[in-house]
């Protein structure tokens, strides 16, 4: 019975019907939350240049992300996922949302999933990157986000969220998951250009990570975390 169980939820069809779970909860989660947007002004500028950007967030904080793309001012959201079947599974929720997905990671077809990022960015769209995913280290910036914004010269868009109703999950990320009927907020620092002329890449990774952990730490502030 447990094998019989177990094969149908890995089915396609059971699939498709645990990510629309998944998004009706995320929605409900996101409309019955009072949120404060701090820094939007910063998104705003890009989105009404129609600039391209790299969303950048911590895959702890994943969940609520794509709540925030509006397709009016995005320009056909992207995000780069895992080719992993937790990947595949967070696709089809935000597919709901009519995001698309761009799969790879630093330690499996990332040369590919680099290459499509770059595309897709000089095709005018937005990219959203977890820089410490899909496995970790937790809060480590992956290089390829780096050479991606070079070779780009794409604005990285530092991000994070916070719930007061939420739980820390056990996980390698500390993933929060949230809940209901609270408020939250949405912290979106100031856009970066990566610099390797005048910069070594240690410091570019450092002064991204500053900006990522700044985000999270202000977004926690907010709600009092």
């Amino acid at each position: 019975m447990k094998q019989t169980i177990k094969k149908f939820l890995k089915s396609s069809h059971a699939q498709r019907i645990l990510a629309f779970l998944g998004y009706a909860y995320l929605s409900f989660v996101f409309k019955t939350t009072r949120w404060t947007y701090i820094g939007h002004e910063h998104l705003n500028t890009l989105t009404h240049k129609k600039t391209p950007f790299i969303a950048a967030f911590w895959h702890g904080r994943l969940a609520m992300m794509p709540f925030l793309w509006n397709q009016k001012n995005t320009n056909h959201f992207h995000m780069l996922l895992s080719e992993h079947s937790d990947g595949r599974f967070i696709s089809k929720i935000i597919s709901h949302l009519k995001l698309k997905s761009i799969y790879g990671s630093k330690t499996r077809n990332g040369a590919n999933a680099a290459f499509i990022c770059i595309k897709t960015l000089k095709q005018g769209h937005s990219i959203g990157i977890t820089p410490d995913g899909p496995k970790g280290p937790r809060h480590d910036v992956a290089e390829g986000l780096l050479q991606i914004a070079r070779l780009t010269n794409t604005h990285i868009l530092p991000i994070s969220y916070a719930t007061s109703n939420h739980k820390f999950l056990n996980t390698w990320d500390r993933f929060l998951a949230p809940l209901p009927f609270g408020k939250g907020v949405y912290v979106i620092g100031e856009p970066l250009i990566v610099d390797l002329k005048n910069n070594e890449i240690k410091d570019e990774k450092s002064r991204v990570f500053q900006a990522l952990m700044n985000a999270e730490h202000a977004a926690d502030a907010f709600i009092n975390i």
